[in-house]
Order: C-alpha cells, then sequence, then structure tokens
C-alpha cells in the first residue's frame, strides 16, 4: 500500500499563511478611477473602530483635504476603504489569535500606502491614515507581546530546492571523469552512482553555485554529527545527510515560498504533525533541527519500506508517494532513472536525486572538487528543562550573552517568551553556560521570569541611578537584588519590571534625542533585532525608511533615528522626554520620539 501524507504532496501544497517577514511584500490591489459621485457615497464606517483613524471626519475637518476634488480625492477614498478593510481583517486575526494572519494585513494595509503612488504626506487624510495605522499597530504589537505572543516571525531564506527546478546541466568530460572516480573510491552507505545527470549537476555546482556548496559545506560541520547520529539510530544510511543539503543547505530558516514548508528537512504543517512537529504560536519544531531531523528520518524509513528504493523514496520524499506510485504504474518502471529519462517526474524532482549525489560527492572529498573544508566546530550547546515561561532577553542579560546567541540556538521559538503551556520544554543555552543559568535564574520568581531584565552595571552607577534609569523604584531593585546603595561595575543586577509596564518590552530613556544614524544591513538581520539593538520599535524604522514589508536585505543601508543623551541644559526636548508623572510615561513617549527625530534633521518623518 502506498504511503500518503509523509513529505510528498501535502509537502509541497501551496499554503497561504505565510508571514510577510517569509515572503516579498504582498501584492498591492489596483485602486481604479471611478465617477465623482461615487466618491461622495464612498463613506468609511469601519475606521470608526480604530482608536485614532477617523479619515473621514478629518476630511471634513481639514479645509485642504476639502479642496481636492474629482478622480484624484475619489482615488484617496478608494485607497482609504481598502487600507481600512485590511486593517479591520488584521485586527479580527489579532483577536482570534491568529499572529501570523494579522501581521500579514497589516503590512499588507501599510504596503498599500507606500506603494500608491499617491503624496501621503501632502494629503491630510492620508497623512493621517498612515501616522495612526503605525501607531495603532505598534501599540497592538506591545500588547500583543505583553500577552505572549508575537506578531513578528523570523527573516526567512529561500529553500536551494527551488532554484534547481526546471534546469538543465551541461556535462562536461572532465567532470564525468572525475566523478566516475570518486563514485568507484569514496566509501558510502548508499548505492552513489555516476551517470550524465549526476555529471551535469557537478558542473553546474562547481561553476553556478560555489556559495550554495560553501553553505553546505559550512552548515554540515555544524549539523552534521547530530544528524549521522540520530540516522545511526533510526538504522538509516548516514549519508541520508546529503538531502538536507537539497532541500535547506542545513538552514533551519529555510522556507519554501510556494508551498510554505519549512526548516532544515522542509516539512509542511500537516506532515510535521503527522511525525510529532508541533506548531503553534510559540513554537514551529520544523525549524527544530534536532526534531526535525528524527521526524525526518522516520518519514524516510517508511518511504523506503513501501518502495525498498532510496532514489524512489527520495523522489516520493520530494514529489509525492502517490505520485511516484502513479508514475510507476503509468511507465512500469519501478527505477528513478528510467522514470525521469521519460519524463515522468516533476522538473524539481528530476533534478533533486542528481544533486543529492553530486552534493554527496563532493561532501566526501571538497578538495577534489576546488572546495575549502571550513574549520567550524559542531554546534556545541546545554540544554536545560524550563517548567515556566522564560523571556530570552533575560536569559541573555543572566548569562552575558547576546540575544542573538540564544535565538541561533533554538530556531524553532516563535516569540521571545519560551511556551506557558510546556512545563517540559528544552531551552538551548551557549555551551558552558547551565550552572552559570541555572544559579542566576533561581533568584527570580517564576511567575516573573517572563518580565524582568537582568542588566550589567556600569561604571558609577548606583541603585538610585539603575532604578531612574529603567522608571523601578530604588526599594524594589533593592529589595529584588538584595542590595543597596553603590554597585560594581560589570555585576549583573535584576530589573523587577512590572506586567503592566512598557518599560518590561522597550527599554526607557529617562533624557534623550534622537540622532541620524545609517546602519548596514548584515545576513541573518531582522527587523525585531535591528530595532532592539538601537531600542527603538521595528515600525519606526519601517516609518523612517519607507519599507513597504518586514524583509531586510542584507548589505542594503537603514537610517535609524538612535536615542542619544540629551544636553544637561538649554534643551528644548528636556519638558517632552520627562514625563511629570509615571502614568503619563507611556502616553508621551510617541510625543518625545516625534520631537526627536524632527530636532535632528529637516523634514525627518516624524517616529512612531
Amino acid at each position: 500500500m502506498v504511503l500518503s501524507g509523509c513529505g510528498g504532496a501535502e509537502r509541497r501544497q501551496p499554503v497561504f499563511q505565510t508571514s510577510a517577514l517569509a515572503s516579498a511584500a504582498p501584492p498591492i490591489l489596483p485602486i481604479p478611477d471611478a465617477p465623482p459621485a461615487q466618491a461622495e457615497s464612498a463613506a468609511d464606517p469601519a475606521s470608526q473602530s480604530k482608536p485614532a483613524a477617523a479619515p473621514s471626519d478629518t476630511a471634513q475637518n481639514q479645509p485642504k483635504a476639502e479642496a481636492t476634488q474629482g478622480p484624484a480625492a475619489d482615488r484617496v477614498t478608494k485607497l482609504l476603504k481598502q487600507v481600512d478593510d485590511l486593517y479591520q481583517d488584521g485586527l479580527k486575526d489579532y483577536n482570534a489569535d491568529q499572529m501570523d494572519g494579522a501581521k500579514d494585513k497589516f503590512d499588507q494595509a501599510l504596503s498599500l500606502l507606500l506603494a500608491s503612488g499617491l503624496d501621503i504626506r501632502g494629503d491630510d487624510r492620508l497623512n493621517t491614515e498612515f501616522d495612526n495605522l503605525v501607531e495603532n499597530t505598534y501599540n497592538l504589537e506591545i500588547s500583543a507581546l505583553q500577552r505572549g505572543s508575537a506578531m513578528s516571525s523570523h527573516a526567512y531564506e529561500p529553500a536551494p530546492i527551488q532554484s534547481f527546478a526546471g534546469l538543465t546541466f551541461p556535462v562536461d568530460p572532465n567532470v564525468r571523469e572525475t566523478a566516475q572516480h570518486e563514485v568507484a573510491s569514496v566509501q558510502s552507505d548508499l548505492p552513489l552512482t555516476s551517470n550524465d545527470y549526476v555529471s551535469g549537476a557537478l558542473t553546474y555546482l562547481q561553476n553556478h553555485a560555489r556559495h550554495y556548496v560553501q553553505r553546505v559545506l559550512t552548515g554540515r560541520s555544524l549539523y552534521g554529527p547530530m544528524i549521522e547520529q540520530t540516522l545511526k539510530e533510526e538504522g538509516l544510511p548516514e549519508d541520508l545527510i546529503y538531502l538536507a543539503a537539497g532541500e535547506s543547505a542545513f538552514s533551519p530558516y529555510a522556507l519554501n515560498s510556494k508551498s510554505g514548508a519549512k526548516g532544515i528537512w522542509q516539512f509542511m504543517v500537516g506532515t510535521g504533525e503527522l511525525y510529532g512537529l508541533k506548531k503553534n504560536r510559540w513554537v514551529d519544531e520544523r525549524e527544530d533541527p534536532v526534531k526535525s531531523t528524527r521526524a525526518a528520518a522516520r518519514c524516510l524509513k517508511d518511504l523506503y519500506h513501501t518502495y525498498g528504493d532510496w532514489f524512489l523514496a527520495m523522489a516520493a520524499y520530494d514529489w509525492s508517494p502517490n505520485g511516484v506510485q502513479k508514475a510507476i504504474e503509468k511507465t512500469g518502471y519501478a527505477d528513478y532513472w528510467k522514470l525521469r529519462e521519460l519524463g515522468a517526474l516533476p522538473s524539481e524532482t528530476q533534478n533533486y536525486v542528481p544533486i543529492f549525489v553530486a552534493i554527496a560527492l563532493i561532501a566526501k572529498d571538497p578538495q577534489a572538487y576546488g572546495f575549502q573544508v571550513p574549520a567550524d566546530p559542531p554546534l556545541a550547546f546545554d540544554s536545560v528543562e524550563v517548567s515556566e515561561p522564560v523571556d530570552l532577553r533575560l536569559v541573555a542579560g543572566l548569562i552575558d550573552h547576546p540575544v542573538d546567541d540564544l535565538v541561533r540556538l533554538n530556531p524553532s521559538l516563535m516569540t521571545w517568551v519560551t511556551p506557558p503551556n510546556d512545563p517540559g520544554f528544552r531551552l538551548n543555552l551557549p555551551a558552558g553556560t547551565k550552572d552559570v543559568y541555572e544559579k542566576a535564574i533561581a533568584a527570580i520568581p517564576p511567575d516573573r521570569r517572563e518580565w524582568w531584565r537582568a542588566y550589567k552595571v556600569e561604571s558609577g552607577e548606583t541603585l538610585a541611578t539603575v532604578a531612574r534609569k529603567f522608571h523601578v523604584s530604588e526599594a524594589s531593585l533593592s529589595e529584588a537584588n538584595r542590595a543597596s546603595g553603590d554597585l560594581d561595575p560589570g555585576a549583573h543586577v535584576v530589573i523587577p519590571l512590572s506586567p503592566s509596564s512598557q518599560a518590561s518590552l522597550v527599554r526607557v530613556h529617562e533624557r534623550y534625542v534622537l540622532r541620524a544614524r545609517l546602519y548596514r544591513v548584515k545576513a541573518g538581520d531582522t527587523l525585531e533585532l535591528v530595532a532592539d539593538r538601537f531600542d527603538v520599535t521595528p515600525y519606526q524604522i519601517r516609518h523612517w525608511n519607507h519599507l513597504a514589508g518586514s524583509r531586510l536585505r542584507a548589505g542594503s543601508s537603514l537610517t535609524v533615528f538612535v536615542p542619544t543623551a540629551a544636553p544637561a541644559h538649554g534643551s528644548r526636548l528636556s519638558a517632552h522626554s520627562r514625563p511629570k508623572h509615571k502614568k503619563a510615561a507611556k502616553s508621551k513617549t510617541l510625543a518625545s520620539n516625534r520631537g526627536g527625530a524632527q530636532s535632528v534633521a529637516r523634514g525627518a518623518p516624524p517616529s512612531r
């Protein structure tokens, strides 16, 4: 009986719930012109539900907006209606706890405005809508984080298997000869073979995909020992590791934009669940290298039991068990190479096995093909059981490591907080930090680990100055740390932030102005990580740089308005930067940012 649901058809079926961070900017809907009469009746009742956004009211109260007549005014009205419809749809997803859908629709709404070609700042209605959309979405993001959700995701990268589909590989006679020699000399627990398809793939990888091959070799050095050990434990050939090379180049963040398959082994949600991989708002275990490798091993074992041939099992993993079975029945050949010759396989699957064999040959002897052997050691980490939810930023502060290290070691986490409904969750820590973490976390009440933060004391700081910096009382800071008076530079203190305080999510600066700074995006950067690095919000960065979506391109430049200490005297911003009452701090933060941005560069967009 043919196995259904393992990899195959469902793994490759398109899905439509991919986060905006994992795809290009959503398509922009056209805004056709219409008769003026339609514009007069096109009110926007949905926008009344937004706390601060009422474009139709703004249009009635602003003479500038009233002066705009004819097709241009009608186009603005239609644009506002489309934007607000997307916003309301996003609110529905948000209230249903569907954060990926909410984020996607809010991104589409902002993209619609930015890509409209209209002068947003020159039209009062569009200007009001844009500012309110950014501010409201930011406030919803903060609220989502406060309740443990997230409206953001990882910075995904394209799955390499997509780029090989439909390619025709020319054969180099010299490469063919080398491949024949390598197949005869290397050791393998799979039936590696040499033919023109494999030789063509080798030629392509050597001449046109060297960067990809180098990524594969680096990823293999990181994850190879773990994957090979898992395959061995499942009684499978260890050389199946090279399937992951073609699928993802060993990247946990590889995403097939057409199918929605994710992770090192490119599982779809349904197939992942079939093999024990959870997907919820807290974790996506398809991105967990250890768990997804175990699931892939069991899936491949099932496929091999069905076909009794590893190359057919690979084809079924990539395409579909049902598809492979039908191809066998149609042609009468239960042989991968014959099915390929007869054109009975889809274009991606035609190159799937040749790429696998080519990568295996290169990885077994990189220097023979002109590649350098990476010196990176295997990925090492400590693992601890987390019985109560804890924020990664608190953990990073306690062990004195960048939070990026924890993100890299825990790619399955979809939020900053570990799952509250999984008392047996295993958190990966940088190697050698387990004892430091367990000692430090024991001093923090379990029900405060989601909100409190750790801070490294700077020279000259006291309990009083640290308390003022984070807007907490000196008494609560002293009690949490059992300390008083002066603090030793380099020592770590715990900041007892309140769950209801904005400071529990965004660090608050006592007095500052915003100064423009150019930041060059690095590989692996996400909007959230860049924002956290500069103590601003993702939506501020998008606003300042007129970004239509959330994806960042390595090497591009961003303008970021960085909080900088204000002068002691004479600053016209000081009144805005120091709220008179603690309750007013949250509402005044945006006003402070706006003033700072305008003081730096004439015409700079206001911060939200």
